[in-house]
């Protein structure tokens, strides 16, 4: 295993997601490699600061109820398809809303660690450029989607990530002295663009197109909303 792809499992192992294979595999190679070692105890020390914090999403009690009701109506309206199949729909988009509402504090977290990660010397981006037509086709075999490189003059380069459980593009750009990664992969949800902010960091969350983003860096909210707001018009 070379450095650059223990850099993309890192997080992986550090959650227990890689099989017993690639477990050994990155133990073998943080034991022979300082420079992961370091980087995988500051992913450490990173994760209990976050479990420490606020970020756990407790989902309200009435939430429970509500796809219970949606997916046991009365037998008085058994009958009526029509109705029965919209109040299935219905509890299907709760259940999708659900699950995205307590998955994002975990993913708040892995892109916060990853652009952390990042700003340490040598792991920024795999490939420098800020012409798209180089950092876009880079991606090309080393992903199963092809990420859309919106063209900003901002542009620095690319690399690849490992957040929510599967390999995903960070593209990274810089706003004057604050460095940037948005962090992209495929997803049918759709959702409008949302600020919060973690461990001193501000996130930027959306969707368009059939893809995810995330966009992280320490500029300040508004500023952050603006540089997506750029991103979305450019896609």
């Amino acid at each position: 295993m070379t450095c650059d792809e223990a850099h993309i499992y890192l997080s992986a192992h550090l959650d227990d997601e890689l099989d017993v294979a690639g477990s050994l595999e990155m133990e073998g190679h943080l034991a022979g490699c300082a420079n992961c070692r370091r980087d995988h105890a500051a992913n450490l020390a990173l994760r209990e600061a976050i479990r420490g914090s606020d970020l756990y999403y407790e989902p309200p009690p009435y939430l429970a109820k509500k796809i219970r009701a949606a997916v046991a109506p009365s037998t008085r309206f058994a009958w009526r398809w029509p109705a029965v199949a919209a109040l299935a729909a219905a509890a299907a988009l709760l259940a999708v809303i659900w699950l995205r509402s307590a998955s994002e504090p975990r993913i708040v977290a892995e892109v916060v660690a990853s652009h952390v990660r990042s700003l340490q010397a040598g792991h920024l981006v795999d490939v420098e450029s800020s012409d798209r037509h180089t950092v876009k086709p880079w991606f090309q075999g080393k992903l199963d989607f092809s990420p859309p490189v919106p063209d900003i003059p901002e542009l620095v380069g690319g690399r690849l990530d490992y957040v929510n459980a599967r390999p995903v593009a960070a593209l990274v750009y810089q706003r004057r002295r604050h460095r940037i990664n948005v962090f992209v992969w495929p997803s049918p949800t759709i959702a409008p663009l949302s600020l919060q902010s973690s461990n001193g960091y501000q996130i930027v969350h959306w969707y368009a197109a059939g893809i995810e983003w995330w966009a992280v860096s320490d500029m300040n909210g508004a500023e952050l909303v603006d540089f997506a707001k750029g991103i979305m018009s450019h896609e």
